[in-house]
């Protein structure tokens, strides 16, 4: 449980991150918005990378669980966990084209 509030905490680090830059690209440089959005894209695979581990960690201790007699049992993610995951990827593909193209687009 402790995994998926730090995967959360990065990803409202990124879209935080994300209003920073923007501020600073409208208030001072264009520029400041592409910079911050390298940080966005850090933050949103942090978040991804601890979503995975902690799905993982929760698959292998439910599977240590089963015994051989037993049915196997629904091991899917939970649809939050599965909208986490969607939301961190959609932050870094638009963490990306704010990286890329942030000064351009202000």
């Amino acid at each position: 449980m402790m995994r998926h509030k730090q995967a959360t905490l990065f990803l409202l680090s990124a879209w935080a991150l994300a209003v920073v830059g923007l501020l600073l690209g409208v208030l001072l440089e264009p520029i400041w918005f592409a910079r911050f959005g390298s940080l966005v894209v850090l933050f949103a695979l942090m978040s991804e990378y601890t979503l995975m581990h902690g799905e993982l960690d929760l698959l292998y201790r439910r599977l240590d669980q089963v015994d051989s007699e037993d049915d196997i049992p629904d091991l899917s993610p939970s649809k939050w966990q599965r909208k986490k995951v969607w939301l961190a990827h959609w932050t870094v593909i638009g963490g990306t084209v704010v990286w890329g193209f942030g000064d351009l687009l202000l």
